[in-house]
């Protein structure tokens, strides 16, 4: 009996089960997978060719800054553009091959060289490894928006719909006026800020060279009333009608910029996400000293191997020179260096500069740090006094860092700004207020 009703009630629980399967089971698609990826495929293709006006395109690089371009489809799916990376490309189109294929999802590829492909080339030397992509996976759209990522570096790469005011702008060499008006701006502009309702300060800095550790980024650093200060850092694009900055804006001060943009022929505004407007303004001098933004904003000045900067003076380039000069001369350090360089590694918690020189005899892309450490005193001026704190330790370079060692312990030493007149990079800047000739121009790095 007991046998029966086990396989009574198997029974009963088997035939509910082929009731629901042929009755309640809905399938989830009414397509097959090769189906609906042909139709995103035909969706994604559609979309980009029927833009009567084009596309406004923007994309931050994995390793760089932000770059913006146009793009136009034809019907075969070629793609004619301009870009910010160059002025020659910001003025002169160019024309490439272009599919849409199966890949991770609808891949849209760039076949074929063009300016966004610039970006990806490991064989260019001036921009190596930005951290470009080829291939973008469609992601969404958005109203007017169509929204890919990079198959390896994950980047966005956001189209907008052009308008026909737009297109002729950059079709008729409009684009590279209007870069020019930005960087100008910000020329004649060198120490830009904005000035929020509770008397905080923000300065504004872009940078919109092409260097790959600081080029087309846009830092704001601001000053509260009560002496705080905290900075943010963001990669920037042009348009024809802003500097767009990716990656959902910068935060700062309880606010969320998006975008720098004319307000009328001649000023400039800072504009939040909710479309707060700020009006940038000009300082004499920088609102906020270099001397309150090491080890906050600015963890080092560096100097690369070899190169005295704009606004070293002789002085100043002959104490560089003596470490960069003798890394090659074995009779001084008993080896021999083909590379190097210089930092100065602010650490504000226990109120302390490192003196790191790097030598490497491959090129720099290995090596050794040789570290001198100093305390150092702030005075009501901001003028550093460096006292030794321990006596150069590891690597080669002792004795060709003794130069700069010698110009740090003996002299009060102020820093300030530099800005390149013809790149408007900022720069900072080490000066001896006994010996007010001898400036030694450095980058800073964050």
């Amino acid at each position: 009996m007991r046998k029966l009703l086990i396989i009574f009630s198997f029974a009963i629980v088997f035939t509910a089960l082929q009731s629901c399967k042929k009755t309640s089971f809905v399938a989830k698609f009414d397509k097959t997978p090769e189906a609906r990826m042909a139709d995103t495929i035909a969706f994604v293709k559609n979309s980009l060719m029927s833009a009567p006006n084009g596309w406004i395109v923007l994309t931050p690089v994995y390793f760089g800054g932000g770059y913006g371009f146009y793009m136009s489809f034809d019907d075969s799916m070629n793609v004619t553009m301009y870009s910010d990376l160059l002025d020659q490309f910001a003025s002169e189109s160019y024309t490439s091959q272009t599919r849409i294929r199966a890949d991770l999802g609808a891949a849209l590829t760039f076949e074929s060289y063009n300016y966004i492909t610039e970006l990806n080339d490991p064989d260019n030397n001036v921009r190596n490894g930005y951290g470009g992509d080829v291939d973008y996976i469609y992601d969404h759209t958005n109203g007017d928006s169509i929204i890919f990522l990079g198959k390896r570096y994950r980047a966005s790469l956001i189209f907008v719909k052009a308008t026909a005011a737009e297109q002729t702008i950059y079709q008729t060499g409009g684009y590279l006026t209007a870069i020019k008006a930005f960087r100008d701006f910000f020329v004649t502009n060198s120490n830009a800020y904005i000035s929020l309702e509770d008397g905080t300060n923000i300065s504004i800095e872009p940078n919109s060279s092409n260097d790959l550790s600081a080029g087309k980024r846009i830092t704001f650093t601001a000053l509260d009333p009560k002496g705080n200060i905290s900075s943010a850092l963001g990669k920037f694009a042009y348009t024809v009608d802003q500097m767009a900055i990716l990656d959902s804006g910068i935060n700062i001060a309880g606010l969320r910029f998006i975008k720098i943009a004319w307000k009328d022929a001649n000023t400039l505004a800072a504009y939040t996400d909710n479309g707060k407007e700020y009006v940038i303004k000009n300082s004499t001098t920088p609102i906020l000293p270099l001397y309150m933004l090491m080890g906050v904003k600015y963890s080092s000045l560096y100097g690369p191997y070899k190169t005295i900067l704009p606004g070293t003076s002789s002085d100043g380039a002959t104490i560089l020179n003596y470490y960069y000069n003798n890394l090659n001369n074995s009779s001084i350090l008993g080896y021999s260096f083909n590379s190097g360089s210089i930092t100065l590694q602010w650490n504000l918690a226990n109120q302390r500069v490192s003196f790191i020189g790097f030598c490497s005899q491959n090129g720099g892309s290995s090596g050794w740090n040789t570290t001198i450490v100093y305390t150092y005193t702030l005075d009501a001026n901001g003028y550093y006094t460096f006292t030794k704190f321990s006596a150069a330790s590891g690597g080669y370079v002792s004795k060709i860092m003794t130069t700069l060692d010698s110009f740090l312990t003996s002299n009060t030493v102020k820093l300030g700004y530099y800005i390149d007149p013809a790149t408007n990079t900022v720069y900072g800047q080490i000066s001896s207020i006994e010996n007010p000739n001898t400036t030694m121009t450095f980058q800073l790095h964050q």
